[in-house]
């Protein structure tokens, strides 16, 4: 998508903090039109009349509502501007902790805002999108989707599964020119890891003395968390990726956009592991096809 001669519109969740913020004034700022979320404008006026100073909109929406809800906010901002160009799923929500000691309650959450909120939204984005033959589908994934840290078992869960949907998206929407990019950053300094929780059971005794206990406890204290990583800068260069200019020119064809050096290095690693379980396991894999003859196989249909 190169640098339009029109504005692009985009929907974007989260915004009242951290990713969702900084890339709704990038956008504001590079003359776009912008769809900005939260579940509660009230409590950020102040970034609400910059938006709307700035020739944005402010819409209150909870990625956790019903699909009809979710589709009458993405109808109120359509009436608005026209259309939706870019969906950029930013929303999100942690909480850490053994699995052994999540509720249900805790899991389904988790799910609700990282996977299921993402889709849905994306649903109801997609109708125009086709019948226009283009679009955006941005989903902001994490490192967590690339192998977990300690006690973020759950929240990797609910990543691996909005990556895995969004590869098979990609699939999908590719012959009517819609583009999915999954986001993958790193550590960033942002208001999410200062907001994240812990499982209300506390954590099973056996579970202190592993990798967890100490990983646990960095979150328990009252410091602000602060990483290597600056969110204007993530936000810029995923601005340039969506929309084919500067550093994302020429560079559409790709999925995934490895945010930090940190998740780079950690994307290396687990390649390296997934080439390793490759070699070792090579004369299983080798030798599992029907005696007598090679069957068509699914991956050839």
């Amino acid at each position: 998508m190169s640098s339009p001669t029109t504005p692009l519109v985009w929907l974007i969740t989260g915004s009242s903090s951290g990713f969702g913020t900084s890339l709704t004034f990038i956008a504001l700022n590079a003359g776009h039109k912008v769809i900005a979320t939260s579940r509660n404008p009230s409590k950020t006026p102040d970034l609400v009349k910059q938006v709307e100073d700035l020739g944005g909109i402010w819409l209150a929406l909870d990625v956790t509502d019903t699909p009809e809800n979710l589709q009458k906010v993405v109808a109120e901002g359509t009436k608005k501007f026209g259309r939706i160009d870019i969906l950029a799923n930013v929303a999100g929500i942690g909480i850490l902790g053994a699995l052994e000691d999540f509720s249900p309650k805790e899991a389904q959450l988790t799910m609700d805002v990282n996977f299921f909120g993402p889709m849905k939204l994306t649903q109801a984005v997609l109708p125009q999108m086709r019948a226009r033959r283009s679009g955006t589908i941005v989903n902001f994934s994490s490192g967590a989707g690339i192998n977990p840290s300690p006690t973020m078992g759950m929240y990797a869960a609910t990543k691996f599964a909005l990556e895995g949907f969004s590869q098979g998206l990609a699939n999908d929407v590719a012959p009517f020119n819609i583009r999915v990019l999954i986001v993958q950053p790193g550590a960033f300094t942002t208001n999410m890891m200062n907001a994240i929780m812990l499982t209300e059971k506390e954590m099973t005794k056996d579970y202190h003395d592993t990798p967890m206990g100490p990983f646990l406890d960095f979150f328990k204290g009252d410091q602000q968390f602060k990483a290597a990583n600056n969110v204007e800068k993530g936000c810029q260069a995923v601005f340039e990726v969506v929309t084919g200019t500067g550093r994302g020119k020429g560079k559409e064809e790709h999925l995934r956009l490895l945010l930090s050096s940190d998740v780079a290095q950690r994307a290396l690693d687990q390649n390296a592991k997934i080439k390793a379980g490759y070699d070792a396991f090579r004369d299983v894999w080798e030798n599992t096809t029907h005696d007598g003859g090679v069957r068509k196989a699914f991956n050839e249909l």
